[in-house]
């Protein structure tokens, strides 16, 4: 065809040289379309997947979680009896209380002591009650907070005893 053989080598090494900087530019633009890295970088959809399955996550967790530690309603109910229990208590003592400072006006009058002094035992008796009822919701908080601490809301830990041996 009246080529030359220099011609057509020259011809080929175009080709080759072509063919070669194809292939480097088709092998350049698969390594950052697989590449994760310059997909995060540039691609805006990709971001936005990520980001909402992120948020996702965080959702279903945080969602997750409150269920759980949602209270059912015998929880609910035991907490509410427990509560009266312990309003009841007071009151038992608010009148034992208050029976034993009558008692003691009928002792003073009995002794015909000043007014003074019985107005000073009625302090001790409120005193007495005041701490009496700060001392048991003082109890009662530190059990919530034990039971809080240990993460079991049903039944009380068991308390371990250390095994005693008389033998020596």
């Amino acid at each position: 065809m009246g080529q030359t053989s220099s011609e057509a080598k020259r011809e080929v090494e175009q080709t080759r040289a072509h063919l070669g900087q194809t292939l480097e530019a088709l092998q350049l633009r698969a390594k950052r379309n697989l590449d994760v890295k310059t997909q995060l970088q540039t691609n805006r959809a990709l971001q936005f997947a990520i980001g909402a399955l992120i948020l996702a996550a965080t959702g279903f967790a945080v969602f997750g979680y409150r269920q759980r530690r949602r209270r059912s309603p015998a929880e609910q109910l035991v907490r509410k009896l427990k509560l009266n229990d312990l309003r009841g208590r007071l009151d038992d003592f608010r009148n034992d209380a208050q029976a034993w400072a009558s008692a003691q006006r009928r002792i003073v009058k009995a002794d015909g002591k000043t007014k003074v002094e019985v107005q000073s035992k009625e302090s001790i008796g409120r005193r007495l009650l005041v701490s009496a009822a700060e001392a048991a919701l003082t109890s009662l908080a530190a059990g919530y907070a034990r039971r809080l601490v240990s993460g079991s809301s049903s039944t009380p830990p068991e308390r371990g005893h250390a095994a005693v041996s008389k033998k020596r």
